[in-house]
């Protein structure tokens, strides 16, 4: 448990400014002054009052995270609420984009963080003496006996409205819940759904939190950005408690690296410490996506045109084998999710990951057959041996197709083994770090030990990779490359835009299929028009962009194979108008 410390007061002694849109119990006091009238500052005032506004912190007693600036001094992109705070997205005067969060308990007034601090104390005292669980609905339920004691001052506090009264103390729950067993300021976080990491160095009472976000302003960009939170050590410290008590992992000084999922916040989490830190503990956070990610929806943002999408829906509906390659943070993990959607219902998979990205629990709930297995330090052996265990084990699970969170090393040589001897099962999709297809050829071939002519089962390969956008300077998603293997050992034959279908997958698939060359670019060309048409009307209505718009799409396309694309796409509309 976290003990208050003494307010800590801005440079003019004030805990805060008030904000006029604010109802009067979440402004800095109960009577404010009247606004002076408006003075013109010169620049030089202005430079100083930002310099100044700078090296301000500010924060509650009992919280461990100090706000730096300002949100005023930000070129404002975008501005939004989050669960539990308010968020502005600017550009700081340094040219740096900052994620500004102020949570809802920074802009309480010093009468409802009174109460506030004497809640927590009161929850915390009574787990030292009593116990309990230490669950949310316990903590609620304990949080709204004690404010009975407070409903006099909380009615002063909201003007006696009865609405501000209840949205009050459902907001003093929730604030009373982070700070004595939540994650504090990182429940905040990890509720945004708009971040995608969550990085703090070390030492952290001395660096800001850094984030990245998925697109600014509905961009299909990678942003990294500052926060304006700086955190204190027992900040991080209680995170790191959290993660130990939850995963039943070490983390000493003998064993400085913790690698763990956090299930409730679905998201994945690496500690590293001394001595491998030297300067202290450092986090690292990555969530994953709240909403699957579908063909659909990525060439809603512009990661994929409507062609590429067409043919990766035909191909993986006829069973090809797919690497997805690309930096950390290109769009790798997003792809894969969205090709498995493309699986009909009756395919049965195992997936095999060490980090649960994958969206198997969505695809379970739509009725698909699906085996996860996650690989993670309390199994033994090192992290390879592991994958190449899990796949000999799913290898023997009957046919299935197969999905590698991650090719490393190990486990290479069995998948493409199992490939050439066709104990692989119906489909081969996985991710692996590389910037094209030949640097992964090279990597799999000279690094990993595998044949090259074993590297050519492999049918397809994607390059995921990010482009610096020259006006935002933002990092856009997009495929960079898509290639099939060819018939001679090490020779890609280009995908991007236009079929080859003397490909040894083209050819694989026509036989599997039984269509004519010219019948399957009609139904490629329907499958890109389709989903291109969901992406447009998921513009205004977010459920066409679900997989079960894309299942819907893919049955319709199967029923009615051999048809042209005009005829197809035209009786897909007419199947829209009916829903």
């Amino acid at each position: 448990m976290r003990f208050s410390r003494k307010r800590d007061y801005d440079f003019c002694g004030n805990p805060g400014e008030p904000t006029e849109s604010l109802p009067q119990f979440m402004q800095g006091g109960n009577n404010m002054p009247p606004q002076a009238p408006l003075v013109q500052r010169s620049p030089f005032m202005e430079e100083l009052r930002t310099i100044m506004n700078s090296n301000t912190r500010t924060k509650p007693t009992y919280s461990d995270c100090w706000l730096v600036g300002s949100a005023k001094d930000l070129d404002i992109l975008e501005e939004y609420d989050s669960p539990s705070g308010h968020v502005v997205i600017g550009t700081a005067r340094d040219g740096e984009i900052e994620y500004n969060l102020t949570p809802t308990e920074y802009r309480c007034s010093d009468a409802i963080n009174s109460i506030i601090v004497d809640l927590i104390e009161k929850v915390r005292e009574d787990y030292r003496k009593n116990g309990g669980r230490g669950d949310r609905f316990y903590i609620d339920s304990k949080t709204n006996d004690l404010l009975a004691g407070y409903s006099d001052r909380i009615s002063v506090s909201c003007g006696g409205n009865a609405q501000a009264v209840e949205d009050l103390n459902r907001r003093i729950c929730d604030i009373v819940y982070r700070y004595t067993v939540g994650l504090g300021v990182f429940d905040i976080l990890l509720s945004d759904p708009r971040l995608e990491d969550i990085y703090i160095d070390a030492p952290c009472d001395k660096n800001r939190i850094h984030v990245t976000l998925s697109g600014i302003a509905g961009s299909n960009a990678h942003d990294r950005c500052r926060t304006n939170l700086i955190v204190e050590k027992r900040e991080v410290q209680n995170l790191i408690c959290h993660l130990k008590r939850l995963s039943g992992l070490p983390f000493t000084e003998s064993n400085p690296v913790l690698e763990t999922d956090m299930k409730l916040q679905d998201a994945r989490a690496t500690v590293i410490g001394y001595p491998l830190s030297p300067n202290g503990d450092a986090v690292a956070i990555r969530k994953h996506s709240s909403c699957p990610w579908t063909l659909t929806r990525l060439i809603a943002n512009g990661t994929l045109d409507p062609y590429t999408a067409g043919l990766l829906s035909f191909l993986v509906q006829n069973r090809a084998a797919f690497l997805v390659c690309g930096a950390r943070g290109a769009g790798k993990s997003s792809l894969l999710s969205a090709l498995m959607f493309e699986f009909p219902v009756s395919q049965r998979i195992l997936t095999i990951e060490d980090t649960l990205e994958l969206p198997g629990e969505a695809m379970r709930k739509m009725g698909y057959k699906i085996q996860s297995m996650l690989i993670d330090e309390r199994l033994t052996g090192t992290n390879l041996s592991r994958s190449n265990d899990a796949l000999r084990v799913s290898l023997r699970m009957g046919e299935s197709a197969i999905i590698l969170g991650e090719v490393r090393g190990e486990e290479a040589k069995t998948l493409y083994e199992s490939m050439r001897t066709g104990r692989a099962g119906s489909s081969i999709m996985g991710t692996i770090h590389g910037d094209s297809a030949k640097s992964v050829y090279d990597r799999v071939v000279h690094d990993m030990g595998i044949s090259p002519e074993a590297f050519m089962a492999t049918d397809i390969i994607v390059t995921m990779g990010t482009v610096r956008d020259r006006v935002t300077g933002s990092q856009i998603r997009k495929v960079n490359e898509l290639v099939a293997t060819s018939s001679r050992v090490g020779v890609f034959s280009d995908m991007s835009s236009a079929v080859n279908f003397k490909s040894p997958v083209m050819k694989r698939a026509l036989a599997s299929c039984g269509l004519t060359e010219s019948e399957a670019l009609e139904e490629i060309k329907a499958r890109g028009e389709i989903r291109k048409l969901l992406a447009e009307k998921g513009k205004e209505d977010e459920r066409y962009l679900q997989p079960e718009w894309v299942n819907v799409a893919n049955e319709y396309v199967s029923r009615n194979t051999g048809k042209t694309s005009e005829n197809l796409v035209n009786g897909f509309i007419t199947k829209l108008g009916n829903e």
